[in-house]
């Protein structure tokens, strides 16, 4: 690093942090008015005349004596012709102008002095004019105000700004030289590497120096989230490399890279790390809308928010759950939008995959603008990634919803709403008017759709100008809808599919993205190195095509570390499962189940191809001897999840049994080591559902890649197969057995999916087959 800082920051960057003040309020700043913020600058900017010119690029070099900074940003309008030019900064706002102007004009006026010197500067003027423009979003009614400068006094006030962010940065720069320093002597916070982990600590250091992407497949158990964190901490230490964003689909695997960045902290790293949270889990006060009429902790957040990050950057505490809270309610202030605002000082966020992936809820401050050059992700059980993106570009809603959404309101309240609500109503039952009860269409107009979704926006603006109170489900039915026109305008390419179902008189409407790794492709050129990684990205190339749209990217695929011998695996090829034959043949798996068990001590999990069919079998398993026996419920909250596995005791006396359902809460994520697993048995391959849905899928696949039953159906039922099996060894010393029952596990299709991580197996054709080799295997 050089001596000095040395800075490359928007307008927006400074200013904001040092003037802006005020509330947070979701009636003010939300979606919809910075949208409709964006449609009035245009059209104000396209009314002006010749002198006027819009949308004007500035970046200056500014030498301090603290350091370096290299500030950009774009004008609104500079206005020339007069004896002086004028820089225009246009704002829009849904108050009343004078309250705006009175609460921000501070902040406002900050950003237009920046581009007026670096105007004034790049055109050599000793005098020029600024004029903040502001507009109504209600009834398009504007005020203007002007101010003059000589060149001697806008120096003053923007070298103030430049130097009080240099001096607060100062601090930060010193943080991150002790941060690259420590990772120099940085060493892997464990005694050895397990056979694999240095190999993929290689190739993931390659991606945190070089650039690019990388597809990694490595076992269960062998470590592969210390072994991709390690190697990109370890890249701070030559000082190119900027923030590490650890990103998964479930709570398992934020602790696990929660817990592995705590053990480089042990080793010696120096460095800070945000845990990211959905707002609901931190919100202090349920039900209440984001602004200071109905929630305390938004009541001058942006006014106090300065000196709470200055607190908390100076404690040394991690930017965990526990002290984003312990300090959220000692200052008051947001919890959730806190942990935002100071992840922007962390060198490691972990956070859900939409905090990168989804259009809609993306952190703006780190990938809008700025040098993203510096920024490496880290996809943890990339399999999820599949469909997590396909949904962060769908939409869901019915005529149930939007019926409870109209019923929310008073009787004689929000009449123009209620009125556009029951619009909606009427487009969704014309969108379905061909479909029979219990039938499920794709259908392609959904123009009568947006229609009046449209209609209920513009019903939705107006009545809140002066009514800001609304109900929680009218809100939550407008904030689908607004989702569902923004990716319909913004978003929509022929992947997309509109369906609706018909129940008795409900209709169930959705937008269905069938592809969305154009979209992971383009966020990822954003950044400058990815890994994504799992212990079953198998067949490589469904997941390649799936997630990135190609199959060019380079892969890693490693071997289990462990001993052979302690796994075994056995397929039951006689009987099928198929959904026509499971009534003839449940009593014959029930056999192969039993068998399994049958005179063993210890934990075992049987995974059912659906509820139906694990209601279907459950008496057929009544019988077995001295066996406690638990059933998964549909939707166990997570506490519920974490007592059903506190069943699953180390150190067993008695046989137990786990009912599940393949690819449900228990089929991944769940780290049951030791001897809390020795059993595994799946019936079934996994199929997805077959439906309308899925046949869309298989339908665009087979034009798209000639692969479209693999891609629908095979690969994602195979690969929820391998993950539940991948419960069963998760160290060296863990030992324990998989039964496979399904007539197709010998199909080479379905065989070759799995060849390459189970090359071993034995094929049973009776349940004595069974009880004769798991008695053996457990002698």
């Amino acid at each position: 690093m050089d001596k000095k800082p040395y800075l490359r920051l928007s307008v927006h960057q400074v200013v904001d942090f040092l003037l802006r003040a005020g509330d947070i309020d979701d009636r003010v700043y939300n979606q919809e008015t910075m949208k409709q913020g964006t449609i009035i600058h245009s059209s104000f900017q396209k009314k002006q005349g010749n002198d006027y010119i819009s949308e004007y690029g500035l970046q200056e070099t500014f030498e301090r004596e603290e350091g370096t900074i290299v500030l950009s940003g774009r004008a609104d309008g500079i206005i020339i012709g007069g004896d002086f030019p004028i820089i225009d900064e246009i704002k829009s706002t849904v108050l009343p102008l004078d309250k705006f102007k009175e609460e921000q004009e501070a902040w406002h006026l900050g950003q237009a002095e920046c581009y007026a010197l670096m105007y004034a500067h790049e055109k050599k003027l000793d005098m020029v004019g600024v004029r903040l423009t502001y507009i109504s979003q209600i009834d398009n009614s504007k005020k203007s105000y002007s101010w003059t400068y000589e060149i001697d006094e806008l120096e003053a006030k923007v070298y103030l700004y430049l130097d009080e962010y240099l001096s607060f940065y100062s601090s930060e720069y010193d943080h991150l030289k002790e941060r690259n320093e420590s990772c120099k002597t940085l060493k892997f916070p464990h005694k050895e590497f397990r056979n694999g982990q240095r190999t993929l600590a290689k190739y993931a250091y390659g991606i945190a120096k070089n650039g690019g992407t990388l597809f990694v497949e490595a076992p269960t158990g062998i470590g592969k989230t210390i072994s991709t964190l390690f190697p990109f901490v370890k890249s701070f230490s030559e000082g190119k490399n900027d923030k590490i964003f650890f990103l998964t689909a479930k709570g398992t695997g934020k602790i696990a890279g929660y817990e592995a960045v705590g053990d480089l902290y042990k080793e010696g790293l120096k460095g800070r790390d945000s845990v990211l949270l959905a707002k609901d889990k931190l919100c202090q006060v349920k039900d209440a809308a984001c602004n200071p009429d109905e929630c305390p902790f938004a009541k001058g957040y942006y006014t106090k928010i300065k000196q709470v990050v200055l607190e908390a950057l100076e404690s040394g505490r991690r930017f965990d759950e526990n002290y984003i809270l312990e300090l959220a309610l000692e200052h008051k202030v947001c919890p959730f939008e806190l942990q935002l605002d100071l992840s922007l000082y962390s060198d490691i966020i972990i956070c859900d995959y939409n905090y990168l992936f989804d259009p809609l809820v993306y952190l703006k401050r780190f990938f809008d603008g700025g040098d993203h050059g510096k920024n490496l992700i880290l996809v943890d059980e990339a399999h999820n990634l599949v469909d997590r993106s396909r949904s962060m570009y769908g939409s869901s809603f019915s005529t149930v919803l939007v019926s409870l959404a109209k019923k929310s309101f008073k009787p004689k309240e929000a009449p123009s709403i209620k009125k556009a609500l029951k619009k909606v109503i009427d487009a969704l039952e014309e969108c379905g008017s061909y479909v029979q009860d219990g039938e499920y269409a794709i259908f392609s107009d959904s123009s009568p759709l947006d229609k009046a979704l449209n209609s209920l926006k513009r019903a939705h603006q107006k009545w809140t100008k002066d009514n800001h109170k609304l109900p929680s489900r009218y809100m939550d039915f407008y904030m689908e809808a607004c989702r569902y026109l923004n990716l319909r305008e913004n978003f929509y390419t022929p992947s997309m599919k509109f369906f609706i179902e018909r129940k008795g008189k409900d209709y169930y409407f959705k937008m269905l993205c069938l592809d969305a790794s154009s979209y992971i492709r383009n966020t990822l050129d954003l950044v400058k190195g990815t890994v994504f990684f799992s212990a079953t990205l198998s067949p490589i190339t469904y997941f390649q095509d799936a997630l990135i749209g190609r199959n060019d990217a380079p892969y890693l695929l490693l071997p289990s570390p462990f001993p052979k011998e302690n796994f075994m695996l056995m397929l039951a090829p006689k009987v099928s499962t198929r959904y026509k034959d499971r009534r003839n043949t449940v009593k014959e798996v029930a056999s192969y189940l039993k068998s399994f068990v049958e005179d063993r001590i210890g934990n075992f999990f049987f995974f059912m191809p659906s509820y139906e069919y694990l209601e279907m079998i459950l008496p057929y398993l009544a019988d077995i001897e001295d066996a406690d026996i638990y059933v998964q419920e549909k939707e166990m909250s997570e506490s519920e999840r974490v007592s059903f596995l506190s069943n699953f005791k180390k150190n067993p006396t008695k046989l137990t049994i786990g009912l599940l359902i393949l690819g449900g809460a228990f089929s991944e994520g769940v780290d049951l080591a030791d001897d809390r697993l020795i059993g595994v048995a799946i019936v079934g391959i996994g199929l997805p559902q077959i439906g309308l849905e899925n046949d869309a899928l298989k339908d665009y696949y087979e034009i798209k890649e000639h692969k479209g039953f693999e891609y629908a159906y095979m690969d994602p039922g195979i690969n929820k197969v391998m993950q539940a099996v991948g419960r069963l060894i998760r160290s060296e010393t863990d030992r324990g057995a998989a039964l496979l029952i399904d007539d197709r596990y010998l199909n080479e299709d379905y065989r070759s999916l799995f060849g390459r991580v189970w090359e071993n197996y034995e094929v049973v054709t009776s349940p004595r087959d069974v009880k004769e080799l798991t008695d053996e295997f457990f002698k």
